[in-house]
């Protein structure tokens, strides 16, 4: 750290992050989405459209519906971080590739839904409308959207197994998602019901698509603009286990920047702040340790496997912080008990650093499992805190057999669990988690059943 960080970091003043109180309860964000998707639907009762028909007004709720929860993917994925609606950025991004895989199997249903009852006369009036849709030049722009959001949902499901570049996935992931934005916005403006019934109901959907495309605009020039002017430098970067990076960033600018643990941002090491190259890490330092952050970095793919050609004192563009997962969830628990599955220590790492910072005597437990002890992470500090912290311990799980004692073989499984909470005390305790998603799912039953109340379980998937 040099003087001249040391200074600006005494200098500048301490902003503790505003994100709780923008933050709404998950219980009342669904509440709050299912309003908002039925806005429009609300608008087009205004309009005393007659449907002929059950079917047919049924078709006019879910296609109005379904365009805006087309519409609501842009601020779920935004990374919004200052609107209330948006703010969780971990439930918001969950929600947006769910809602996504049930937007591209309803749009691929739209013309069958449309075209049904055609073929309900006959076969021949069927395949008369068909010929007419495909050949209609207003119909055109919706087919092309149409085809576009199919390609596209079924890439984002499938990029995995199609290992496709990040980067290329993300520029094509968005650049597919605003063509299909306008391309969907000219199709329901130029051939839909209510606009054709009432022109002045299409400003409704050249709105939503303004804000849409100007959100995306807004995050790839305006905000990596701003981001530009406060660049972190690298620090330090060294192994931490046979298959983790232990990456130290450290804040040499006069902005400000500050974290909650269990927090995460987005880093971009690329040298140009407004490349695709940002990918989301977990901090796995504690506010205390500022104008340094610190992570943990498993290799899993590309990026992360090439992370030893970055050069120390190089600049990286750092966004956010983001994340619902902290401290302040577990204000008036008794224990608490930390679980971290494989890459998940960062965050967990970053919670236990600060309980240890702030000297906390609860009973904290640490259940860290890995596929081999070789890839425990910085385990002499950890033992160092099981002597220094008033009621610390940790239990480690390998799938592997090793000659290490004391290490439980195997996964994370509810007897393990138990040990680390007091049984009398279950019903305020509070447990964090890191992992996979299947980890995730199948701890959050075992708690369940040991009796810990869903409010106690906080936990952050890695999954972006």
């Amino acid at each position: 750290m040099t003087e001249q960080s040391l200074a600006i970091n005494r200098s500048r003043p301490i902003r503790r992050p505003i994100r709780r109180l923008l933050q709404i309860r998950k219980s009342n964000l669904v509440v709050a989405y299912l309003v908002i998707l039925l806005v429009p639907y609300l608008a087009t009762l205004s309009l005393n459209i007659d449907y002929k028909g059950l079917y047919s007004a049924a078709l006019g709720f879910l296609n109005t519906v379904a365009m805006m929860a087309f519409f609501i993917q842009f601020p779920l994925a935004g990374r919004l971080k200052y609107l209330p609606m948006f703010s969780n950025i971990d439930w918001s991004m969950s929600r947006h590739k769910k809602v996504g895989k049930w937007l591209g199997f309803f749009f691929l249903l739209h013309p069958l839904l449309i075209l049904t009852p055609r073929f309900l006369v006959s076969f021949d009036d069927g395949m008369t409308s068909v010929v007419e849709a495909i050949t209609s030049p207003q119909l055109l722009t919706g087919i092309i959207a149409w085809l576009v959001m199919i390609l596209w949902v079924v890439l984002a499901i499938f990029k995995d197994r199609l290992r496709i570049n990040y980067e290329t996935w993300h520029l094509t992931h968005l650049l597919g998602f605003v063509i299909v934005c306008v391309l969907a916005t000219l199709h329901i403006t130029s051939v839909g019901r209510h606009g054709q019934f009432e022109a002045q109901f299409n400003i409704l959907w050249w709105g939503l698509c303004a804000m849409s495309v100007g959100l995306v605009l807004y995050n790839q020039l305006v905000k990596k603009t701003i981001l530009k002017q406060k660049p972190f430098t690298l620090a330090s970067i060294t192994r931490g286990s046979s298959r983790d990076w232990l990456v130290t960033l450290r804040n040499d600018s006069s902005h400000d920047f500050s974290f909650e643990a269990g927090q995460f941002i987005w880093i971009n090491t690329s040298g140009s702040v407004y490349s695709m190259n940002e990918h989301p890490f977990s901090i796995a330092s504690c506010s205390k340790q500022l104008p340094e952050i610190a992570m943990i970095i498993r290799e899993l793919g590309d990026y992360t496997s090439q992370l030893d050609t970055l050069t120390i004192g190089q600049q990286v563009y750092v966004d956010g912080p983001y994340g619902s997962m902290s401290l302040r969830d577990s204000e008036t628990a008794r224990g608490i008990t930390l679980i971290a599955g494989g890459a998940g220590m960062g965050p967990m790492l970053s919670l236990l650093r600060e309980l240890a910072a702030n000297h906390d005597p609860r009973p904290i437990r640490l259940l860290y499992g890995n596929n081999d002890y070789e890839q425990m992470v910085l385990q002499e500090e950890i033992q160092a805190l099981q002597k220094t912290m008033p009621d610390f311990t940790q239990q480690l799980v390998c799938d592997k057999p090793t000659d290490i004692p004391g290490v439980h073989q195997g996964v994370i499984v509810n007897d393990y669990i138990a040990e680390t909470i007091d049984p009398e005390l279950a019903n305020v305790w509070a447990v964090y988690l890191c992992g996979p998603q299947a980890m995730i799912e199948s701890l959050k039953a075992s708690l369940r059943s040991l009796g810990i109340p869903e409010a106690n379980v906080h936990y952050e998937e890695i999954s972006f």
